[in-house]
């Protein structure tokens, strides 16, 4: 096992927050990271961050807003 994978971000706390720049983002995960972290743990982390910032925008369930989500949701367990 990786020493990186001791170290895992929450990536729902990163998917919630409110856009940030990207040096607020690296701030943040520095913050998140214990002193003792590599910088190859780093290096991980902030590829993680990464690809889920890129999932996200990618992502065309972002685009609908919330109660319409939960509108579908029911309908296709009532299905």
């Amino acid at each position: 096992m990786r020493a990186a994978e001791h170290f895992m971000p929450d990536t729902a706390e990163i998917a919630v927050k409110p856009k940030l720049s990207a040096k607020d983002e690296v701030r943040a995960l520095l913050d998140r990271l214990p002193d003792s972290a590599t910088l190859e743990d780093i290096a991980y982390h902030l590829d993680v961050v990464i690809k889920v910032l890129e999932a996200e925008a990618s992502d065309p369930c972002n685009d609908i807003p919330h109660e319409e989500m939960k509108r579908q949701f029911a309908k296709w367990l009532a299905e």
